[in-house]
């Protein structure tokens, strides 16, 4: 992840949970009885992740919308114009990149 500010703490202990599992995993012998369970987690908490990141991406295409139109209804030539454009590009880096 690119810029570390811009993710929450329980996103970040999420993955690090999930780096966590997958080196225990690789380091369990094929055999090991807690394998199998630890795998489970790992791909429980994978979709926690998954799930997470859609809802994220939906709220900040939403905003990006909302932005969208705030520059539709301004003149051409206003200063706010660039502004919002700004942080519409750096919503979409966002969306892109995480």
């Amino acid at each position: 992840m690119s810029d570390n500010k811009s993710v929450p703490v329980g996103v970040k202990l999420l993955d690090q949970s999930m780096y966590d599992l997958a080196r225990a995993i690789g380091g369990m012998d094929l055999d090991d009885p807690r394998r199998a369970e630890f795998i489970k987690d790992l791909y429980g908490l994978n979709q926690i992740s998954v799930s997470l990141k859609c809802e994220r991406n939906k709220l900040v295409n939403q905003r990006m919308e909302h932005l969208a139109h705030k520059v539709g209804r301004l003149k051409p030539g206003d200063p706010r114009r660039a502004q919002i454009v700004s942080e519409i590009l750096r919503l979409s880096d966002l969306v892109l990149t995480k």
